[in-house]
């Protein structure tokens, strides 16, 4: 896990799981903690890794999408940020409080 710098008055840490010893398929789980003591998991994926899990088939339905144009810092940010904005209980998995 490696940690994204933010300046969002909402977000306390947002982490990256992008283990070096684990292949790139495309998607990436984010775990953000808000400073009101929330946190979530985010599973965002590219478009290529999209279109690899529709496959040959005429559809693919999934809850919970969260698209990023490339895998990148400033676009898992904004990603967050857009969740955040339409409410984040609507594309991530919330998390059990964290003890310190």
């Amino acid at each position: 896990m490696r940690s994204i710098d933010t300046e969002d008055e909402r977000i306390a840490t947002l982490l990256v799981a992008d283990d070096a010893g684990l292949p790139f398929e495309g998607s990436r789980d984010v775990v953000v903690r808000l400073r009101d003591g929330r946190s979530f998991v985010l599973t965002v994926q590219t478009l290529e890794a999209l279109e690899a899990r529709l496959g040959g088939a005429p559809s693919f339905v999934t809850s919970r999408l969260v698209l990023v144009r490339r895998m990148s810092d400033g676009a898992l940010l904004h990603a967050v940020r857009s969740a955040l904005d339409q409410g984040v209980e609507r594309f991530g998995t919330l998390q059990p409080s964290i003890e310190e």
